[in-house]
């Protein structure tokens, strides 16, 4: 495992800007979807040590990307994540990683990056040359404007650009939670599927090792890339257009430092029971309403949520996840309504508050 951990590292070591790697946050099977942040490779390994390196992760990127809305850090890693799960066949799977490595090679300078085999599919590491781009005079006018950082949807636009759209649908890449799993690692999902335990496939794998050098973003590819953004923001503008009405009058003027710490203990545990009315009356209106969080933050958020129910409740999800909770952050922000209150909750769904409650002061007895 440390010989895994130092491997990723190297990925993130940047000698050449004077940049500690660390704090950083990590997160493992203890933690439960919660990102812990680190201060060195010890304490790292101690917490991987803790949870018997089950579902061991490091983020790509510093505790210090950002301040006051000031974008400090390059998006300098690039990650790709292929699931076996979005392909009809093996050929299929097998072709979109081809063509991956043939796009950052041709569009990239070159680039040879790691190939991690997760036991569900495969994770492209790419580092990169980049500047931070909200200092770049062509995408300057972009700067925290329709509810996106440039630097953020860059790491987004290459994900899907290099993959030809073939990257898993439900990872969206941030400077906050691109958590990249560990070499050597267990893979809890892997672990719980009795036909990868039995053959050994549910450790984080290395197939292919970067070459250690950090390729160029050619000038053509950051022109695809504002072409891409110019893109965004017409549909964004287009989308507020269309809900202008519901805004001006429903809106309830929450400003996104607004917490309900009821509904954060929620997404903090997994939850077996409930989990269509969670999203629909709390959590979707909660992000979009209170948090005033973009439609992609709000969806990693619910669907992150979802799959740690789906891990570790002992009950799967029953419906198609992606779909259901498009729809409900759609919902939210048509109709601007906020989530239902902790009385309302009680009243009306009084087995679902219990379990709510439950879960909270069984997550409260594991911290103590």
């Amino acid at each position: 495992m440390e010989n895994g951990l130092d491997f990723i590292l190297f990925h993130f070591d940047q000698d050449n800007r004077q940049q500690p790697l660390f704090p950083r946050k990590i997160q493992t099977s203890n933690s439960e979807g919660r990102q812990i942040e680190v201060f060195s490779k010890q304490e790292n390994l101690l917490y991987f040590k803790e949870s018997s390196f089950l579902d061991c992760r490091i983020n790509a990127f510093p505790s210090y990307t950002e301040y006051k809305g000031i974008q400090r850090y390059p998006p300098d890693l690039i990650f790709i994540d292929i699931d076996r799960s979005n392909f009809k066949d093996d050929k299929s799977f097998e072709n979109a990683l081809s063509k991956t490595k043939k796009n950052i090679k041709e569009k990239l300078n070159d680039g040879y990056p790691t190939i991690n085999w997760s036991g569900n599919g495969y994770h492209i590491l790419q580092p990169i040359e980049c500047p931070i781009l909200e200092q770049i005079e062509q995408f300057q006018k972009y700067n925290n404007t329709n509810n996106f950082f440039v630097s953020q949807e860059f790491l987004r636009f290459a994900k899907d650009s290099l993959s030809n759209g073939k990257a898993d649908k439900n990872n969206y890449p941030s400077f906050k939670s691109c958590q990249i799993r560990i070499p050597g690692s267990i893979n809890g999902k892997c672990l719980y599927d009795r036909g990868k335990r039995l053959s050994g496939n549910f450790k984080v794998k290395t197939l292919q090792r970067w070459n250690g050098s950090r390729t160029s973003v050619s000038r053509e590819f950051l022109e695809d890339f504002r072409t891409y953004l110019e893109q965004k923001v017409t549909d964004q503008e287009n989308s507020i257009n269309n809900f202008s009405y519901k805004y001006k009058n429903h809106s309830n003027h929450y400003s996104n430092n607004n917490r309900i710490e009821w509904i954060e203990k929620i997404l903090l545990h997994s939850i077996e029971d409930g989990r269509k009315k969670i999203v629909n009356l709390i959590l979707a209106p909660y992000l979009v309403v209170v948090k005033n969080l973009s439609f992609d933050e709000s969806y990693q958020i619910i669907n992150e949520w979802l799959q740690k129910c789906d891990l570790l409740s002992g009950r799967k999800l029953d419906f198609n996840a992606r779909s259901f909770v498009n729809t409900a952050i759609a919902i939210a922000y048509k109709k601007q309504i906020p989530p239902m209150s902790i009385n309302t909750l009680k009243t009306n769904y009084h087995d679902l508050y219990s379990l709510i409650v439950q879960k909270g002061k069984e997550g409260e007895a594991r911290r103590r």
